[in-house]
C-alpha cells in the first residue's frame, strides 16, 4: 500500500467533513419538513387520534371518538358543555342525533 501525503491526507479529511455536513444539513431539512406537516391541523389530528387516518369511514370517527372520552372523560365534558347551549335552541334535534348514536351502538354490540 502506498502512503498518501499529509497534504492528501488533509485534502481527504476535508472532503469527509464536507460530505458529512452536507448530510445532516439534509437530514436536519428533512427534519424540518416533518416537523412542518405535523404541525399542520390535519398532523395534528393524525398524531392525536392514532391509526390509519385514510381509511377510516364516519363510523370508525365516532367510535374513536367514543374511546377517547372514555381515556380523556374531560373531553366529553367539555364537548357536552359547548353543544348543551347548541341543544338548548334546537333541542328536539340534539335529542334525535342522540338516540340515533344510542341506536346505532345498540345495534353495533348486538351483532358482535
Amino acid at each position: 500500500m502506498s502512503r498518501r501525503s499529509p497534504s492528501q491526507e488533509r485534502a481527504l479529511r476535508i472532503e469527509l467533513l464536507r460530505a458529512r455536513a452536507a448530510l445532516e444539513r439534509q437530514s436536519l431539512a428533512l427534519g424540518v419538513q416533518h416537523l412542518g406537516r405535523s404541525l399542520t391541523p390535519r398532523g395534528l389530528l393524525a398524531s392525536f387520534l392514532p391509526g390509519d387516518t385514510s381509511r377510516k369511514s364516519p363510523a370508525d370517527y365516532l367510535l374513536q371518538a367514543l374511546r377517547l372520552t372514555r381515556r380523556y372523560p374531560l373531553v366529553l365534558s367539555l364537548g357536552s358543555s359547548l353543544l348543551s347551549g347548541v341543544a338548548r335552541r334546537k333541542s328536539r334535534w340534539w335529542k334525535l342525533a342522540a338516540a340515533a348514536v344510542v341506536a346505532w351502538q345498540v345495534s353495533r354490540a348486538v351483532k358482535k
